[in-house]
């Protein structure tokens, strides 16, 4: 497989570095000669020097040849074009990093005329992750699957958690959770448990389950479920604009804070019913009353500014807000955060680089563009959860599964079968038609009956 990433940033690396690390042949390309030179000492890989839209380039590299081209520069107009022509040259598929609010409005338009096979929008989708995350205020990472009909979920286990001392086994049986815990991280090791498993303390959890059955089977395990009603934003950009747009849609108050009066009177003119204050976030923390914050349901720390975002968003937990999620880029300052810290973290780079990769491993994992929907990658690649779309040519269908075996550190998390979430017990069977997420640890699997013993 021939992959090339045009732009060398903190998504081009990251990309770069997790497809190097799978096998791909991989060749990057990039204007910065120091960009170009620390890639090519850091990683096995090819790295180019030079304009990555540029005709007379892309047939030196022989882009035509590419089963995936990427092109993540910081510059939307390039992106395009890169992709445009090598798309042209005969690269099977291009996807490309688009920022501009204008131009994300024309997605069907790049890719129905343009060729483009995905767009992402680092902003956008960084706002929808954190959207995800507001629902819940235990979760730290939230993801959908099949259009919406089902939802994977991590959360922590801390120290007030009624979870602890309980098996898996006692919640789904005596307690009627309609959820499946399928992967849990304990001391950094990542396994899928069974029945007698019983959950520990600072144990990460990923639930799969239908999206209506997570607010019930939370409140019957007594954990905190409440609706938000007030949310407080610290900075003015763009994944602001997005997410702010969300939370009114959904029916919830939004204060945002930003110091730039250009930028807080632009926002407040682009979104309706929203309340901007032109203040610093510490500042106003300061002037509010204990009965506003005690009102306050979530925190979001989104500035420009990772060292300022932590500690706005330290503050904002020692105020006692509940759900306080922080914007940081550089991981190394993540070490700030005492390990019983409540925060969520969230990169706008991670966000990109993790759809842009899952996108990727989909298309080059399946035989055909049908087999593999998506891919979603965790704890480094570690555990992967992958959404297969079962046809009639597929193994094992319409056997119960207590008599199919599977391998080690695999499992079923879920089936969608005519809009319905079926939680697996062993007298369920797998049809044609049907959508499947699996959970995978430690491995890397192609279609869905890698995961059965022969």
């Amino acid at each position: 497989m021939k992959i090339f990433i045009v732009g060398g940033g903190e998504i081009g690396s990251a990309l770069a570095g997790q497809l190097s690390r799978d096998g791909y042949e991989l060749t990057v390309i990039d204007r910065n000669p120091d960009i170009v030179k620390s890639l090519s000492n850091s990683l096995d890989i090819i790295c180019f020097e030079g304009n990555g839209a540029s005709y007379a380039t892309l047939q030196e590299l022989s882009a035509g040849k590419a089963d995936i081209w990427i092109a993540v520069t910081e510059s939307d107009e390039l992106n395009i074009l890169s992709c445009m022509t090598a798309h042209m040259l005969g690269a099977k598929h291009t996807i490309a990093r688009i920022r501009d609010v204008d131009y994300a409005r024309q997605n069907r338009f790049y890719k129905d005329k343009l060729g483009l096979s995905m767009i992402i929008n680092p902003e956008l989708a960084t706002a929808m992750e954190i959207g995800r995350l507001l629902r819940f205020p235990l979760a730290t990472r939230v993801e959908v699957f099949a259009n919406g009909r089902a939802e994977l979920v991590q959360i922590s286990v801390r120290d007030e958690s009624p979870l602890i001392g309980k098996s898996l086994i006692t919640m789904n049986q005596n307690m009627g959770i309609n959820l499946l815990i399928c992967a849990i991280v304990r001391n950094g090791e990542a396994f899928v448990p069974k029945g007698d498993t019983v959950i520990c303390k600072d144990d990460i959890l990923y639930m799969t389950g239908a999206a209506e059955e997570f607010r019930k089977s939370f409140k019957k395990l007594k954990l905190p479920v409440k609706p938000l009603q007030s949310v407080m934003i610290a900075g003015g950009g763009r994944i602001s604009y997005y997410l702010a747009e969300q939370i009114l849609h959904q029916g919830a108050k939004v204060t945002l804070l930003e110091k730039n009066k250009a930028v807080a009177r632009e926002i407040s003119e682009a979104i309706e019913g929203i309340n901007v204050v032109c203040y610093d976030a510490l500042a106003y923390f300061d002037s509010m009353s204990q009965t506003d914050i005690d009102r306050t349901d979530a925190f979001i720390t989104i500035t420009d500014n990772d060292e300022y975002n932590l500690i706005a968003a330290m503050y904002g937990e020692s105020q006692g807000i509940s759900k306080v999620i922080s914007r940081i880029n550089a991981k190394s300052r993540l070490k700030v955060l005492s390990p019983d810290s409540k925060i969520c973290t969230i990169s706008r780079e991670d966000v990109a680089a993790d759809r842009i990769l899952g996108y990727t491993r989909s298309l080059l994992n399946a035989e055909d563009n049908d087999a593999v929907e998506s891919l979603y990658r965790l704890m480094d690649g570690k555990i992967e959860f992958i959404e297969f779309k079962v046809d009639e040519k597929d193994s094992k269908l319409n056997i119960p599964l207590k008599d199919l075996k599977m391998k080690q550190n695999m499992l079923i998390g879920c089936i969608i079968r005519d809009y319905k979430t079926i939680i697996p017990r062993g007298d369920d069977v797998i049809k044609s038609g049907d959508t499947v997420l699996v959970a995978v640890i430690n491995r890397q699997i192609a279609r869905l009956e890698d995961i059965f013993a022969s």
